[in-house]
């Protein structure tokens, strides 16, 4: 199967600043993990998910992320953070990233902080 981004709607998220496409999203059967595109422009509230391990692939800008009680690391194109189930983070920035979620992102897994 191929996903075009342009074929994928564009979902608006003003609370946390960002645009987002889902990719691959198992709600519509397309397996166990997750795939999303996200467009953030400033600051992504703090939050944690309790049922996925989460991998953020920055693919274009720079930013910050704030993972647990880790210090704040600066990210930029090219970068891979993981975030582990269960615990909180926040980041901001000017970023275009991938978020994928093993196992998949469920409607609710988000847990604002």
């Amino acid at each position: 199967m191929v996903i075009r981004l342009d074929d994928v709607p564009e979902i608006d998220e003003p609370s946390n600043h960002l645009v987002m496409r889902r990719l691959v999203d198992a709600a519509a059967g397309e397996g166990d993990l997750s795939v999303t595109w996200v467009r953030l422009s400033g600051w992504h509230r703090r939050l944690r998910t309790d049922r996925s391990t989460r991998v953020y692939y920055v693919v274009e800008g720079e930013g910050r992320f704030m993972v647990g009680g880790a210090p704040e690391a600066e990210v930029r194109t090219g970068d891979v953070v993981v975030v582990p189930r269960g615990v909180a983070y926040a980041l901001a920035g000017d970023l275009t990233y991938l978020v994928v979620n093993g196992p998949a992102f469920q409607s609710g897994d988000d847990v604002y902080e």
